[in-house]
């Protein structure tokens, strides 16, 4: 059955034609519906790479910082004026580490209490921020407290509360100073953002002082359920007054390996992530990750990337290149689910040289499922796009009064120019 545009819900609140502008006082700037960022390893990364990453169409990168193992801290600003010159702007986690969580060997004869954890991760966060001046850093506090996995379960429990009320009311005390944009704590376990700590104090005690917006992991292996977990997500928000703060998705992305699936498989599911990030309103995400980490094409963690280990371009990345080239400088409109399968409606952002509305469809299932209807005027310049396996751009069929468009599991795109 094709549904008519007419069935589209319009966007509203925050999410409405001031978008863009809404999220700007948390720091998060785009020139897409949603901000766009991809994983670096901050001491592998060359400036050839910083190149092709601005090339693809990328803003902002990401990358993590722990204590270190010595009392000298790392020194990132080298990297952040390649990042400049490069016009990418970085995310910045900042992790525990062994020196945090687990006892070093240099204090092997003493025991660390979750306070003297605490205390040690505050200070290295704090010296960490305040080394830093630069505005369009947008840093994050912690990784996924909500899964240990290298972690000490004991001391992130009774450690992680007091560490964050440290830092806050450090960072209280510094008002006047450049405004750190800090988003928090790289939740793992959507739709749920409380970690199992004493008396689940974590978003309370941030919220209300130091956070500019929470940070999420939505791995899943249907990119479009987060939209049911993020308005449960901001539920939560609001039961601690701060329903107007963003969430970010800080790290989500779909590796290639052997037993789940190939590279055209990653490039679909790329491309739905992307799309499922506006659908749900979520307005920064950060692909997971830029290179593989390894040739093991058995090994899950090694083949995330959008390129290889040896550097050679993977097939999300043209890909996904196209789809934000015909994205860019729109902001969302409107948006609906029909079954499984999803429309966006995209408009010119404000300023935009090329007045358009773009039409984004696609589907959840592994086959074309329902299709879409889309109003044209005649004579209005029309083009259909697509992005995999092939990229490429063609005009819409002559004289018709609509263009008629099956969703599938790789996104089409319909634009109509003013």
């Amino acid at each position: 059955m094709k549904l008519p545009a007419a069935w589209l819900i319009p966007v509203c609140g925050v999410l409405a034609a001031s978008q863009a502008s809404a999220w700007e006082k948390y720091g998060i700037h785009s020139v897409y519906p949603a901000a766009i960022s991809v994983q670096i390893n901050p001491s592998q990364i060359s400036n050839q790479q910083l190149a092709a990453i601005k090339d693809a169409g990328f803003e902002y990168v990401r990358f993590g910082t722990r204590p270190p193992v010595s009392d000298k801290p790392q020194d990132f600003s080298e990297l952040l004026e390649r990042l400049r010159k490069a016009q990418l702007k970085p995310i910045i986690t900042l992790f525990g580490g062994a020196t945090v969580w687990v006892q070093p060997k240099r204090m092997m004869s003493a025991t660390m209490t979750p306070l003297d954890a605490a205390d040690n991760f505050s200070k290295f966060a704090l010296t960490t921020l305040n080394q830093y001046a630069d505005p369009n850093i947008l840093w994050e506090l912690w990784n996924e407290p909500d899964n240990p996995t290298f972690l000490k379960p004991g001391m992130l429990q009774a450690g992680l509360v007091p560490a964050i009320q440290k830092i806050c009311s450090a960072l209280e005390q510094q008002k006047g100073g450049v405004k750190k944009n800090i988003f928090g704590f790289g939740f793992a376990k959507l739709p749920n953002l409380q970690p199992k700590i004493p008396d689940d104090k974590l978003l309370a005690i941030s919220l209300q002082n130091c956070l500019s917006g929470v940070s999420v992991h939505p791995y899943r292996k249907i990119p479009e359920t987060l939209a049911d977990d993020a308005t449960k997500s901001r539920e939560l928000l609001h039961k601690y007054g701060k329903g107007e703060l963003p969430m970010i998705a800080s790290e989500w992305g779909y590796s290639n390996f052997t037993a789940a699936r190939d590279q055209g498989g990653q490039a679909q599911l790329v491309l739905r992530e992307y799309l499922s990030t506006v659908f749900a309103g979520i307005p920064l995400v950060n692909i997971y990750q830029w290179q593989d980490t390894g040739p093991d094409r058995a090994a899950r963690e090694q083949n995330y990337g959008l390129t290889d280990s040896s550097g050679q371009v993977k097939q999300a990345l043209p890909a996904l290149k196209h789809l934000l080239g015909k994205l860019k400088d729109t902001q969302l409109a409107g948006s609906e689910k029909v079954g499984e399968a999803y429309q966006l409606v995209l408009n010119s952002q404000p300023g935009a040289s090329a007045k358009r509305s773009v039409h984004v469809v696609w589907s959840s299932a592994t086959r074309p499922g329902g299709g879409f209807s889309i109003p044209r005027n005649k004579g209005q310049r029309c083009v259909i796009s697509e992005f995999y396996p092939q990229q490429g751009d063609k005009p819409c069929p002559e004289g018709a009064g609509s263009v008629d468009i099956n969703a599938g599991p790789s996104p089409l795109a319909v634009t109509l120019y003013d």
